[in-house]
């Protein structure tokens, strides 16, 4: 039997996450639902990869010098009057958001009212359902609403507020080059900029309320197809083209990309990997917004709005910080990209702040239906694995 144990809890663990997936759901409704989820990141990609087949001659002319202009009108700090024009319009900016639409009011809707894994006792399962309940009705009593623990919802009016600051101190740092500085940046523009939202949507499908992974999908999809259509309609030169020709250089779209300071990287690697992958990139000029900026800023926004830990949202914020420095000391972006970028994911996380069908429906039928004792709809794809067993709790952001 000890020879064979590896292979049944494996079986057993497959067997509950097929049903556990599925969630009284057909397989093609799962596969239904799985499109609908990703049909708004499926859009953008589709839209970017597909660029190259717009005519070059109806495409708008390819702004140079405005990017850089504006960069250093706003965040060159021996400019004063431009510094401090657009810290005064970030600043009043951020408390009209504020105030508009996350001032807290406390958003109360009144209600009436297989065997290898070693299952709870009804006792223990009646017991622990129970302390849960007590402590979902004292964080409502408390709170007046049905929000995540530690739920941060005022991180897209704080980052905006600190962006200022926060851009010209990784500016700041963007000197001098280094190849470990080099490594650390890749990492995260490249590495983290893929699986940093992937692991994001793993982790809201696995230990957060049904509904969340679909709010990150839309919010994710949102921003970048935004994000690529102001590439086309709006491009705009990145910093390497003007380190390269210079401010009074002219852009065509026969312009090839170039992968700027990740072309170091492939000298250290012994690989051309980033150079040819840049080179045949359908948007040459699309540096403004930064999408590298708006899907780290959307990372971080569901990290301190759904994970209860604090510690995961500081890694969060890190990791926007660092993805921040990385686009500038790459040179593949301006200040005023990444703050662009910010920008539109706080828009896209806003529209679904204040969407009735958004943050505020997950959050009320999650608890809600945890109160009914309806565990389908009340618990997470972890819960539902580990269902009747002391890892369930581990999964329960409830709890």
């Amino acid at each position: 039997m000890s020879i064979f144990s590896p292979l049944i809890f494996l079986f057993h663990f497959l067997y509950r996450t097929f049903w556990s997936g599925l969630n009284q759901r057909s397989v093609v409704g799962l596969v239904v639902n799985f499109w609908i989820n990703f049909a708004p990141v499926f859009t953008w990609l589709m839209i970017f990869k597909n660029a190259g087949l717009i005519p070059k001659k109806i495409r708008p002319p390819i702004h140079v010098k405005l990017a850089a202009t504006l960069d250093d009108y706003m965040f060159n700090i021996s400019k004063p009057l431009g510094s401090l024009c657009s810290l005064v319009a970030i600043v009043i900016g951020t408390v009209l958001v504020y105030l508009k639409w996350y001032r807290m009011s406390r958003r109360v809707v009144r209600d009436a009212r297989f065997e290898f894994f070693t299952p709870l006792t009804h006792q223990q399962i009646s017991a622990q359902t129970s302390a849960t309940n007590n402590k979902i009705l004292a964080n409502f009593k408390k709170t007046g609403n049905y929000m995540p623990y530690n739920c941060w919802y005022l991180a897209p009016v704080a980052l905006s507020g600190a962006s200022w600051f926060l851009l010209n101190f990784d500016y700041w740092l963007h000197k001098p080059l280094a190849t470990h500085r080099d490594l650390l940046a890749w990492f995260s523009y490249v590495l983290g900029h893929f699986f940093a939202p992937l692991f994001t949507a793993i982790w809201l499908y696995v230990f957060h309320a049904p509904g969340a992974l679909k709010l990150f999908s839309f919010a994710l999809g949102m921003q970048n197809i935004a994000g690529v259509i102001t590439h086309l309609l709006f491009p705009n030169a990145p910093p390497w083209f003007i380190h390269l020709k210079g401010m009074d250089a002219t852009a065509d779209y026969d312009t090839p990309g170039y992968a700027a300071g990740l072309t170091r990287v492939d000298m250290a690697m012994g690989t051309h990997m980033h150079s040819n992958g840049f080179h045949a990139s359908p948007i040459v000029f699309g540096a403004l917004p930064s999408l590298h900026s708006a899907m780290a800023v959307m990372v971080f926004f569901f990290l301190s709005y759904y994970s209860r830990w604090t510690a995961l949202k500081v890694v969060g914020l890190c990791f926007v910080v660092l993805q921040w420095w990385a686009t500038i000391y790459l040179d593949h972006h301006w200040r005023l990209d990444l703050i662009a970028g910010m920008f539109y994911s706080i828009t896209s996380f806003t529209i679904l702040w204040c969407w009735k069908g958004g943050f505020q429906r997950v959050d009320h039928d999650f608890v809600v239906a945890r109160l009914s004792y309806n565990f389908a709809k009340g618990s997470t794809m972890g819960m539902r694995v580990f269902r009747g067993t002391s890892w369930q709790k581990f999964f329960d952001p409830l709890s």
